[in-house]
């Protein structure tokens, strides 16, 4: 079973981790994915008006607690993080890159749901979501579950 979207979301946290040790900006990753949620709310709020399907209080409020709930496990493995491995908040801005880009793609999902043309982005969020056939000695592989 091919995951491409496990191992495009590890090399993001991955990628995440190295700016972190290499810039020494711990904790910035974590900022950047509380503007990237914020974005993602706002986008999947005008992309049910523009779509026609309308606002849900409850669906609405199950996105709040989905972003609650990923704060609030990002600051355990913080606080894992420092207590225990007595580390800096490398793995933590490596998990919040991770989310980061999952945060992202659902911004393009929003951006298509209202009808833009997001090219190249609509592909990578195909990519991630593991959605497109992938190219195995010329022939046409079609990825999915159970397979």
């Amino acid at each position: 079973m091919d995951r491409t979207d496990i191992i495009i979301k590890a090399i993001a946290g991955l990628v995440g981790a190295i700016v972190s040790i290499f810039t020494g900006l711990f904790g910035l990753m974590f900022t950047v994915l509380l503007g990237m949620m914020a974005i993602d709310y706002i986008t999947g709020i005008t992309s049910a008006i523009v779509s026609g399907e309308g606002l849900s209080s409850t669906r609405g409020y199950r996105g709040l607690f989905k972003k609650v709930y990923t704060m609030l496990l990002i600051g355990a493995i913080l606080m894992v993080e420092v207590s225990i491995l007595k580390s800096n908040g490398v793995i933590t801005d490596g998990v919040s890159s991770a989310f980061i880009l999952i945060e992202f793609v659902s911004i393009i999902e929003n951006g298509n749901k209202m009808g833009l043309k997001l090219g190249f982005l609509s592909k990578l969020v195909s990519t991630v979501r593991g959605k497109i056939p992938l190219l195995d000695d010329g022939e046409i592989v079609k990825q999915g579950k159970g397979e």
